[in-house]
């Protein structure tokens, strides 16, 4: 009918077929994810010495890592699929004015909030774990010292923390310092708080013997300003999923807008070189890094806020990172197209 008009075959080309946004967003989650928790491991380590002694016990604290990398990692697959999606049809002869209308790239990236809304409710289905993590180490503590015998020369175990409770009428606590093997501590009382940000020290005696010898004695001692292993007690699930949404829907908002030009027709690519096929797969990385800079900004925004229990209003500042992280990919589009036409190969 002459009264209904179809977008351009070119136009409607611009964008891969949505199977292919698929992959990448599943793919970029699972890589994403795999370092989240990569890290959090490593973190794990250092904090608790002697985790790999007692897996059964870093379940609650193994909870919130596996949430958060697929929080974390949603977010930076929706920035890197859509993306994808969008960049690969950019050309900076096309025509000015051409490709003005919005519905192609919506139509096209949709279904990636579909995907992202699905991540963010299995990562927040997930138990919590313990809400209270620093009670949870104080009972070991507590435990190791009720489990001494009548010898007080024995020495037993604090599981998790790598320290040893030794036995006697004035009981002590002590082992190399977590993190840092070569000081040694002992102390007469060690408490957590709940979410363990903060630690208090009773009788405590330091010695360290590298260049020089140290040993630091001390009454009381507070250490400040820990990574808490809960999720912030002010975001409810509910409240937490929404504000993840909300972040993953304004950057994807962004993206449509700022690169509504990519259902513009393209441009015929000259055959790649022989000195270009060599270095496709580092263009490829650095591309695939740069698309997901502006997801991986909001989710580092996001895990900040939320380790400083930040109110929900406060979470506003990740998205205007994000902003500014999507502007730079904008220009970067504009001004070095060559890094990101390695994708058409993949």
């Amino acid at each position: 009918m002459s009264g209904v008009s179809t977008p351009p075959s070119s136009v409607r080309s611009a964008f891969p077929p949505p199977a292919r946004a698929f992959r990448d967003f599943a793919l970029i989650l699972l890589g994403a994810a795999a370092i989240i928790v990569l890290l959090g491991l490593v973190r794990l380590g250092r904090q608790f010495p002697s985790a790999a002694a007692s897996p059964g016990l870093l379940v609650p604290f193994l909870l919130p890592v596996l949430a958060l990398a697929l929080e974390a990692g949603a977010l930076v697959a929706l920035s890197t699929a859509q993306l994808r999606q969008l960049v690969p049809g950019l050309r900076s002869g096309s025509p000015a004015g051409a490709g003005r209308s919005l519905l192609v790239p919506v139509r096209a990236t949709a279904p990636l909030l579909g995907l992202l809304a699905v991540v963010l409710g299995v990562a927040e289905l997930i138990p919590r774990g313990t809400e209270h993590p620093g009670a949870f180490a104080n009972e070991l503590v507590q435990t190791a010292r009720a489990s001494c015998g009548p010898d007080p020369k024995a020495l037993v175990a604090v599981p998790l923390l790598g320290l040893s409770v030794r036995c006697g009428p004035a009981q002590r606590i002590e082992g190399p310092m977590p993190g840092v093997r070569s000081i040694e501590i002992a102390m007469s009382e060690l408490t957590f708080s709940d979410d363990l940000r903060r630690v208090d020290i009773v009788g405590l005696e330091l010695s360290a013997a590298r260049a020089l010898r140290v040993h630091l004695r001390a009454g009381r001692a507070r250490i400040v300003g820990l990574a808490p292993w809960s999720r912030s007690p002010r975001l409810s699930p509910l409240g937490r999923f929404l504000v993840l949404a909300t972040l993953g829907a304004v950057l994807w908002l962004a993206a449509v807008l700022a690169f509504r030009s990519g259902a513009r027709a393209e441009e015929p690519a000259a055959p790649p070189s022989a000195r270009d096929q060599r270095r496709r797969p580092w263009r490829w990385l650095l591309a695939t890094s740069l698309l997901a800079l502006p997801g991986a900004v909001v989710a580092a925004g996001f895990i900040s806020l939320d380790q400083e229990r930040a109110a929900p209003a406060a979470y506003a500042s990740a998205a205007l990172l994000g902003l500014a992280a999507l502007g730079l990919v904008r220009v970067l589009t504009a001004r070095a197209p060559r890094i990101f036409s390695s994708f058409r190969a993949f």
